[in-house]
């Protein structure tokens, strides 16, 4: 079978197994894998295909999730997130709320290593917060959010960046150099849309007592980011400064601190970062076993004549995303597939970037999750989460084609 026409169909297949079938993410990724290889005439080799992309994003982001789930526990538990808001809003100023909640998403995201775990730990703080402020903590609640996919899609060491630096040989520093500030630059549209965005009513909720030391809140946040930007900076330092090297030491620092409770804050930490590697794990496999079916040359010589070389990762990603919602899955999928395209490849990493915001909807877990927590219906749901992300993809990608028109 073609290989396009069989992408087309294993993509669709993720889509139906997932969204309908409610079947997990790994599940899904790993069987349309095999599906994709019966369909385009692989043999036995296709077992170690699956195997080999299964163990690549293992060994690439194994330690980097279970050390930033470990911290994100210890923030929960030891009520760090209401001292780390409470803290942005006194720098930001009490009128500015709606930044700090987006600030405290943004930052969130990259210890977390995973955008929901940042918005379920920051969600009653900052919900409590928006009600506080507005009668209603909805647009709060959509501006953490869409803060925390800001980051999660651009900003080094956030497992997307760390999948398609090692995918696509872009150094981190490279990497920080461009997605840093182009992160930092979707705080104006992403501020304004959502400053505009109509919300409903809600009900102030109560004070908790006083917060937890500064030390034992921020400290775990900073050290891991202190390491990294130490590596990048002196070569003596890069291996402190890896993402593995520096977020263990975070989750260290966490369990020092969290005391006696150490113990079962690991385990449930376990728990939460074994859901995701799985799920990353079957996007290794569905991305490797497509890799090999030749599907990028395929798309390049087909789409090449009629669009810029620059534009066909930004549709596919937007495609992959369409189809199954994990920006992950996405970047994972996406870079493997594309990764022999003749384009520079900090270009193609944020091309890729750029797709994974847009078309977030129906197949994307967060959708539904701050659906659920903002109290909203489908339309409202699109207008503060949808349209926002899929405005920042669009900037992104318009920042990237004028890098590669003007500077490549």
């Amino acid at each position: 079978m073609d290989p396009l026409i069989a992408f087309l169909i294993a993509i669709s297949l993720v889509s139906l197994m997932t969204v309908k079938a409610g079947l997990s993410p790994f599940i899904s990724l790993v069987v349309s894998a095999l599906a994709f290889g019966v369909m385009t005439g692989m043999g036995p080799e296709l077992l170690g295909f699956v195997s080999e992309g299964l163990a690549r994003i293992f060994s690439a982001l194994a330690i980097v999730v279970f050390s930033g789930s470990v911290i994100a526990e210890h923030l929960r538990r030891s009520r760090g997130v209401e001292r780390i808001v409470a803290d942005l809003l006194w720098i930001v100023g009490k009128r500015r709320g709606l930044f700090a909640s987006g600030l405290s998403g943004y930052l969130l995201a990259l210890p977390a290593m995973c955008c929901l775990t940042a918005y379920l730990i920051l969600e009653p703080v900052v919900g409590g917060m928006g009600r506080k402020a507005e009668g209603s903590g909805r647009r709060y609640l959509y501006t953490m959010a869409a803060f925390s996919v800001i980051s999660y899609n651009l900003v080094y060491p956030s497992p997307v960046v760390v999948a398609l630096t090692g995918t696509l040989g872009v150094s981190p520093a490279e990497a920080l150099k461009f997605g840093l500030p182009v992160s930092v630059l979707l705080f104006i549209p992403a501020s304004i849309f959502l400053l505009r965005l109509p919300v409903g009513e809600g009900e102030p909720r109560g004070e908790r007592g006083p917060l937890p030391p500064r030390l034992v809140s921020w400290a775990p946040l900073a050290l891991p980011l202190v390491l990294i930007g130490a590596g990048l900076l002196s070569p003596e330092a890069r291996m402190v400064g890896s993402p593995e090297v520096a977020l263990l030491a975070g989750a260290l620092l966490s369990a020092a601190l969290a005391g006696g409770g150490a113990g079962e804050m690991i385990k449930k930490a376990t728990r939460r970062a074994g859901v995701i590697i799985f799920d990353l794990c079957g996007a290794g496999a569905f991305g490797y076993v497509i890799a090999q079916g030749g599907i990028g040359p395929e798309l390049f010589a087909r789409i090449a004549p009629i669009v810029p070389v620059v534009v066909l990762p930004f549709l596919v990603s937007s495609l992959i995303q369409l189809a199954q919602g994990s920006r992950v899955v996405t970047a994972v999928v996406a870079g493997e597939i594309l990764k022999e395209l003749p384009l520079e490849p900090t270009t193609l990493l944020f091309s890729i970037a750029a797709g994974a915001f847009v078309l977030s909807c129906v197949s994307d877990p967060y959708f539904w999750l701050v659906r659920e927590t903002t109290n909203s219906g489908l339309k409202e749901a699109l207008r503060g989460y949808t349209i926002p992300l899929t405005l920042c993809g669009l900037v992104v990608f318009s920042a990237v084609f004028i890098r590669w028109l003007f500077f490549v």
